[in-house]
């Protein structure tokens, strides 16, 4: 049996309807022994692949039991941005953190972390393959666990964008310092914005990751413009800055699916 179906087979799988949304639905499951994890899903009739989208900030979405997210990352790139893929033709899981890690401290370099986001790839491979793991901002460790932290299950691709990447920053480290970035031995896009001015998602940190991923068979980098802040007080590290690809959230999605299109294979 392949091994993403033994450990699918091990996940305990809960669909509820959203009454918000007739399409999205909450896939709750139990990837370690007491551990709960709630999951958004969304799917056109016949998709093309899958992917797994991992928010930025704390990751926490505090989704209830209705599918109702219950943080601020409502307005997070990738979580805006969701039904986007769907309309492109793929499969879209958004996790939250499962409930015993809320709360705790660098929860991300962790195993259990890492065989969490690991369960979410799993459930994605067994509603459509290629399955392709893509994390924005603080979303980049998420990214580097789920290869560096695990080895029972891997996503055929990966994407980054305006990625924590480099360097320490003294709040939970950087994708970098997750692990052994030679573990990621699939193609990679690292998606930028010229202007990003966050200190810990700088352009330039993009070039000097990309010399770590030396294992990975290709690694593309691709640099957008045009948006803007969307207002003078937004935070450079928010989702409605440069950071957060505020004002061009199709180009960054239509960069994403076209690469993902020619990179990532049935």
């Amino acid at each position: 049996m392949r091994p993403a179906a033994v450990l699918g087979a091990l996940l305990g799988i809960l669909f509820l309807a959203l009454p918000a949304s007739a399409a999205e639905t909450l896939l709750t499951l139990s990837p370690r022994p007491n551990a709960s994890l709630r999951v958004l899903v969304d799917r056109p009739a016949t998709p093309i692949g899958s992917v797994v989208l991992m928010a930025g900030g704390d990751g926490v979405l505090d989704l209830d039991s209705q599918g109702r997210i219950g943080s601020g990352l409502s307005g997070n790139h990738l979580v805006r941005t969701r039904s986007l893929y769907v309309q492109a033709g793929y499969a879209v899981f958004v996790p939250d953190v499962a409930a015993d890690l809320k709360g705790t401290n660098n929860y991300r370099f962790g195993r259990a972390y890492a065989q969490d986001v690991a369960a979410v790839v799993a459930a994605a491979r067994e509603v459509a393959r290629p399955v392709a793991i893509i994390g924005t901002s603080r979303g980049a460790l998420a990214v580097a666990s789920v290869f560096t932290r695990q080895s029972a299950v891997m996503p055929d691709a990966a994407v980054i964008s305006s990625g924590v990447l480099m360097g320490n920053e003294g709040k939970g480290g950087s994708a970098s310092t997750v692990g052994d970035m030679m573990e990621i031995r699939v193609p990679v896009l690292l998606l930028r914005h010229r202007l990003d001015a966050c200190r810990a998602s700088a352009p330039a940190d993009v070039d000097k990751f990309k010399e770590m991923l030396t294992r990975s068979p290709k690694v593309d980098v691709v640099t957008l413009e045009g948006g803007g802040p969307r207002s003078k007080t937004a935070d450079p590290c928010g989702a409605a800055h440069y950071h957060g690809f505020w004002g061009i959230d199709d180009q960054a999605v239509a960069a994403t699916v076209k690469w993902l299109a020619a990179n990532m294979r049935r």
